[in-house]
């Protein structure tokens, strides 16, 4: 799994509703629901901005009402793309933290190798593989 980065999710969440969780995750639930949940809000912004800007003495230039009222849309869906995003990355330097405790570092590995050949519970052959294998990642 590959690190997301946050402002993407962010602002593909707020270009098309739900897009920042198929980016982040290809959370299919999440971006029907965003998507459907998000042009809804969108399409009652845009008939409630304008509803208001041709009411009788509302002084306000063409078209920000409107814009005021997307924004109310907008932000809420750029910020839970951002989450989602760092929500992953989160998850994904854990769980390499969590491996890399479990694993140990690579002199450790070898020392613990070294000690089952010594003990008799590996093989000489696999434990030249598995230094192998440990001085490879290096």
């Amino acid at each position: 799994m590959e690190k997301k980065n946050p402002l993407l999710a962010g602002l593909l969440n707020m270009l098309v509703p739900g897009s920042g969780y198929w980016y982040v995750d290809e959370d299919r639930g999440h971006f029907i629901k965003t998507l459907l949940i998000g042009i809804a809000a969108i399409v009652a912004m845009v008939v409630v901005g304008t509803t208001l800007q041709k009411t009788t003495g509302f002084p306000l230039p063409q078209g920000t009402c409107v814009g005021m009222l997307l924004l109310i849309v907008l932000v809420p869906l750029f910020l839970n793309g951002q989450k989602a995003a760092s929500h992953h990355n989160f998850v994904i330097d854990n769980a390499s933290l969590y491996t890399g405790r479990q694993h140990g570092t690579g002199e450790a590995q070898l020392a613990r190798n070294q000690h089952l050949r010594d003990k008799g519970m590996i093989s000489e052959q696999e434990y030249d593989s598995r230094k192998d294998n440990l001085t490879s990642k290096k």
